[in-house]
C-alpha cells in the first residue's frame, strides 16, 4: 500500500505538471511568469512532503533555497519589467 506522504507528493507533481503545461499556451509573458511561479511552489510543496516521508533534510533545505531564489526573480521581474509607475 502506498505512503500517504508519497500519494500526497504524487498530487503536488502532478499539480505542478499541470501549471507548467499552462504555461505553454499563455497570452502574455505576465501569465507565463504566474505560472511558472506556482508551479515552481507547488513543486517545493512535493518536495517538503518528500521530505517528510523519507524523513531528511536536506530536501527541505533545497526546497527552502529555491523558492526564495523563486521569489527573488519575481520580484525582480515585477520591478523592472512588469508593472508602470503611478
Amino acid at each position: 500500500m502506498i505512503d500517504t506522504w508519497f500519494l500526497a507528493a504524487i498530487c503536488f507533481g502532478f499539480l505542478a505538471i499541470s501549471a507548467l503545461l499552462r504555461m505553454i499556451p499563455g497570452p502574455e509573458r505576465n501569465d507565463r511568469i504566474v505560472s511558472f511561479t506556482a508551479a515552481i511552489t507547488l513543486f517545493a510543496a512535493a518536495a517538503l512532503v518528500l521530505s517528510i516521508a523519507f524523513g531528511d533534510l536536506i530536501i527541505l533545505d533545497a526546497a527552502i533555497i529555491i523558492v526564495l531564489v523563486l521569489f527573488a526573480g519575481t520580484f525582480g521581474f515585477a520591478k523592472f519589467c512588469g508593472g508602470e509607475e503611478q
